[in-house]
């Protein structure tokens, strides 16, 4: 994430917007695989039916919850979401899941996590 967001910052909008729209389609196929559109048309049952039932099922909206907490607020982070009048912004929004953009990106998971280890370190000397 350092890395990136350092480079990211350098790029052109046309180079920022190749990204944008390279990681919308990425997050769009991570949600979409586990629909098992293949495994649907495969067992004959009809696509566009199976989709729509998967796509109400509570464990397949926490999933993609759990799935966007943490794309989003990294896409944020990298500057991804605003560039280019809002491209991803808007994408995401579209998609439901712009709710996410000021959770704990992956940077601040590693601080916090060096901090608990840092205070079990201290913990464990203190014995």
């Amino acid at each position: 994430m350092l890395s990136l967001q350092e480079f990211y910052s350098e790029l052109s909008d046309a180079e920022m917007k190749d990204r944008q729209e390279f990681t919308f389609e990425a997050a769009v196929r991570m949600r979409d695989r586990f629909l098992q559109q293949e495994v649907w048309d495969r067992m004959g049952v009809p696509v566009k039916d199976a989709v729509r039932l998967v796509m109400q099922d509570e464990g397949r909206k926490e999933f993609q919850n759990i799935l966007f907490s943490k794309i989003v607020p990294n896409c944020k982070k990298l500057g991804l979401l605003d560039r280019n009048n809002g491209l991803l912004r808007k994408r995401f929004t579209e998609l439901g899941v712009i709710q996410f953009e000021d959770w704990v990106d992956t940077g601040e998971e590693y601080a916090m996590l060096d901090e608990v280890a840092k205070d079990r370190a201290a913990d464990a000397a203190a014995y």
